[in-house]
């Protein structure tokens, strides 16, 4: 069971770090940084820990989605920034 749950979880978060590249990265840090140490996790053998990494991922996107649809990310301070100036 454990193993479908951090498998549904790579399929539902990888595609959109792939997608986003490396402006997901900077514009929501903590998000590639929960996929790491659940990569991280899977390879101690670590499933529980994988899985939790994975929750605090999803939690981490959807803040950082909900923080740019409100204007707020990092990635919207850096893009009005530069247009100002």
């Amino acid at each position: 069971m454990r193993r479908r749950v951090v498998a549904l979880g790579w399929l539902l978060l990888m595609p959109a770090a792939a997608r986003a590249g490396e402006t997901l990265a900077t514009s929501c840090p903590a998000y590639p940084a929960h996929l790491y140490a659940a990569r991280a996790a899977l390879v101690r053998g670590d499933r529980v820990a994988a899985t939790g990494e994975l929750r605090r991922a999803q939690s981490a996107l959807e803040w950082c989605l909900r923080e740019e649809a409100a204007g707020r990310s990092l990635l919207a301070e850096h893009h009005t920034s530069r247009q100002d100036g």
